[in-house]
């Protein structure tokens, strides 16, 4: 062990609202904080935003409906569905395109979701920040917290290119997607170390023709076959494994689409580009006084801030206590995407990017409200939130929540 030695950091800004994570939550926190007149930065520590979506190619983006026919997620999380259509020909469902004329049935028959592009997303959502005046700050990690007497954070303690340097907050918004502010916090977390081998990487054929391919063990599976290697995705070791591996899974799903296409006549198949991004599903989240589980199914909650569908299956839908999003012990601290306080069946819901995007645009204008009044963001009300809401075109409406009977 060595003992570094204490030192005085510039301060290179003041925020509003500091979001720490530049994925799909963060960014859909910093555009909403931004959008509510807060002076916003996000802090992100790879050179794009995304995370997952983009920079590890996870290009689905999973249903804004209940697969019933009715639409569930709105703005932000749509706003986002929307981004790459800007850059490239990607299309949702025509039912969706065109759901005014569109009947129940029809909307029913394909979910609202949307298969993209990375770079085209990484790119529109570059856009959409930055023409909102969001403080892009890229190549950064924040490493530690300082905190009032109080409790609150009272300055974020970033590294980059320039060496160490602070920010001071007003309210931070934690979407590292694993819960590092809260854990630096001090805040309660749960940690889970199931996460298997997993990448969507692409590939091209000896005519240079692109395809994607993806390749995961079986991660459903892991209980009951012990030789499934599990990575915690919270430990330096771990990550770095689950990189390597999962590279390694790449060349034996290559290998193995190789020997279909040989039998078929067809020419083989060559790596083009892997993710430059772990694959991690779960890792890290806040236990806040409400923890929504499979029990939340269809229940309304008083705090609510934002509806989300079960990805997996039809019908499902859950409501978003406020409660969850918001730290215990820290009086200026809220989460967004997978540090959302849920656990079991419902974290495995709740983790995806269109409830990314949920979580994300209710943190940002909490954070935001917060900041403006001076208040703790408990002291926000949930009506406010709302309020924010209804005014953007979101519909929060209770009758969502109700299971449609055929």
């Amino acid at each position: 062990m060595i003992r570094r030695s204490e030192k005085s950091v510039p301060v290179w800004g003041e925020y509003d609202v500091a979001v720490a994570g530049g994925g799909i939550a963060g960014s859909a926190a910093a555009l909403s904080a931004a959008r509510d007149g807060a002076k916003t930065c996000l802090i992100e520590k790879y050179a794009g935003l995304g995370g997952l979506a983009t920079l590890g190619h996870v290009v689905v983006y999973l249903p804004l409906c209940d697969g019933q026919g009715r639409q569930i997620c709105f703005g932000i999380a749509e706003e986002f569905l929307k981004a790459p259509m800007k850059y490239s020909p990607c299309k949702p469902p025509a039912a969706w395109q065109g759901r005014d004329s569109a009947t129940r049935e029809e909307l029913a028959e394909k979910r609202y979701q949307l298969t993209f592009d990375p770079a085209p997303m990484a790119i529109g959502l570059e856009r959409l920040l930055d023409e909102a005046g969001v403080d892009i700050i890229y190549d950064t990690l924040v490493v530690d917290v300082k905190k009032s007497d109080n409790g609150a954070l009272t300055h974020l303690v970033v590294e980059n290119k320039s060496g160490c340097g602070a920010f001071a907050v007003k309210t931070v918004v934690d979407c590292t997607g694993d819960a590092d502010v809260c854990k630096m916090c001090g805040e309660e977390t749960e940690t889970a170390a199931t996460n298997v081998r997993s990448a969507w990487y692409y590939v091209v054929d000896e005519e240079r023709r692109l395809e994607m391919g993806y390749a995961v063990d079986e991660y459903w599976k892991v209980d009951e076959k012990p030789e499934i290697a599990c990575f915690d995705g919270t430990d330096w070791r771990g990550v770095t494994a689950q990189i390597i591996e999962s590279r390694k899974l790449i060349l034996e799903d290559v290998a193995r689409l190789n020997c279909g296409r040989s039998e078929a006549g067809k020419s083989k198949l060559f790596p083009f580009y892997a993710p430059f991004f772990h694959g991690f599903r779960m890792t890290r989240h806040l236990v806040s006084d409400y923890v929504i589980t499979s029990e939340d199914v269809h229940r309304w909650h008083d705090d609510v801030v934002g509806l989300f569908p079960d990805w997996r299956k039809r019908g499902p839908v859950y409501g978003m206590p406020l409660r969850t999003i918001l730290a215990l012990r820290t009086p200026n601290l809220a989460v967004a995407g997978r540090c959302i306080s849920a656990a079991g069946d419902a974290w495995d819901v709740a983790r995806v990017i269109p409830v990314c995007a949920v979580s994300g645009e209710a943190a940002g204008i909490a954070a935001a409200v917060a900041a403006r009044s001076g208040r703790a963001l408990r002291q926000v009300q949930a009506g406010e939130v709302r309020e924010v809401l209804k005014n953007r075109g979101v519909v929060l409406d209770k009758g969502l929540l109700d299971p449609i009977e055929y």
